[in-house]
């Protein structure tokens, strides 16, 4: 398997899908060599079934670096070399591996590891199986030609794809990919992490009885942020005390720590950067309500985080994660009185957060990582067959 990330080097859903789904499969028996870019990190594995094998040290994270212009932005102007030279320097260790593991299949993540996937084939004859976990269409209002181009060989080279979403398999059909070889696969979550949680009595302190209302992720122009905030001022308009939690880190945070000021609701906002995994647990547990305005979403792992929490969320219409629950409100994403409308609903009413946040406790137990292993697993026997 070639990913990007893997805890503790991480910075998304990506890392997130990399760890759970290689635990689930290791429990099912599948024996995984998981190739990474050294990070600097000390990144284990208690899998007898997982072996982390890092090269190419870089400590650059994913999408949190292209602007519109086709810039690097947050992680430096070398992030293209660092892709390139982990994809080349990868191909070469895992053929050298393959000389004596016999490698089965390649399982590749995203346009970061394509190249050396497609390197690794054409040289051993095994077969890709490759996850889109979102695409250049859906991270930024003007794609970089740089990474479709890459995402198109991808989709080209693949013997089978995995998309994460129906909304995901639509834009990976877009690159021009054949669609008898696209398989939805859904990511999960693990409720087990997620429950009987009590908020710490700081989160309590720091709420001081006031309704908040949570957002977390990536603060880009994908996510949101900017709707979010606009929303928020409607809301404090009618219930003056809400706390809006903003939990992430991005290019947008001056964007948006000016915004919150020229909107007049500064007293009303807190930015409380990069937290950790236990840190994130408590502000689920602690938030009376999550949000996830994001204009393009492939899936939405951390809607399904919140839900198993118990927390109720509205979500953006444009979400792959909209597909597989029943008890989240939905919004257009561009629909800033319709978002202010449906937090205050909620935060109005306790009977109703209340029933919401129980149903999508029901909801989350239901889309479990051992059932995305299992659909997953069913793709490694089809790539195997074709070869």
């Amino acid at each position: 398997m070639l990913g990007w990330e893997f805890p503790p080097f991480i910075s998304g859903g990506l890392g997130v899908h990399c760890f759970e789904l290689t635990r689930a499969l290791g429990k099912r028996g599948v024996k995984i060599d998981f190739f990474m870019p050294k990070s600097g990190k000390k990144v284990e594995s208690n899998d007898p079934n997982l072996r982390i094998i890092g090269v190419a040290e870089t400590n650059i994270r994913p999408y949190l670096m292209i602007s519109k212009t086709g810039r690097i932005t947050a992680a430096g102007e070398k992030f293209i070399d660092a892709v390139q030279l982990y994809n080349s320097e990868c191909e070469q260790a895992v053929l050298e591996m393959h000389k004596t593991e016999k490698y089965d299949l390649v399982h590749a993540h995203d346009w970061l590891t394509a190249k050396a996937a497609a390197g690794i084939k054409e040289k051993t004859g095994l077969s890709i199986v490759q996850t889109f976990h979102s695409t250049e269409f859906d991270r930024t209002s003007v794609p970089w030609d740089f990474i479709l181009d890459i995402e198109r060989m991808a989709a080209q080279k693949a013997d089978i794809i995995i998309a994460v979403s129906q909304r995901t398999r639509a834009q990976v059909l877009r690159l021009g990919a054949d669609e008898r070889k696209i398989r939805v696969v859904y990511n999960g979550v693990d409720s087990a992490k997620f429950t009987g949680i009590a908020p710490s009595r700081t989160a309590e302190e720091f709420k001081n009885g006031r309704r908040t209302v949570l957002f977390l992720g990536r603060l880009t122009e994908q996510k949101g942020p900017v709707q979010f905030l606009h929303a928020a001022k409607k809301v404090v308009q009618v219930m003056p005390d809400t706390l809006f939690l903003i939990v992430g880190t991005g290019e947008l945070l001056p964007l948006l720590i000016n915004l919150s000021l020229e909107l007049g609701i500064s007293k009303n906002v807190s930015f409380l950067g990069y937290v950790s995994d236990s840190d994130q647990r408590k502000i689920y547990s602690a938030s009376d309500l999550y949000v996830m305005p994001s204009t393009s979403e492939p899936f939405g792992i951390t809607a399904l985080e919140a839900m198993a929490s118990g927390t109720p969320v509205i979500i953006s219409r444009t979400s792959g994660v909209s597909e597989v629950i029943r008890s989240a409100l939905r919004v257009d994403f561009w629909d800033i009185n319709g978002m202010a409308e449906k937090m205050v609903a909620l935060l109005k009413y306790r009977p109703l957060r209340s029933t919401m946040g129980g149903m999508a406790q029901d909801d989350a137990r239901k889309l479990t990582w051992d059932k995305t292993a299992e659909e997953t697993q069913k793709v490694y026997g089809e790539a195997f067959a074709r070869k």
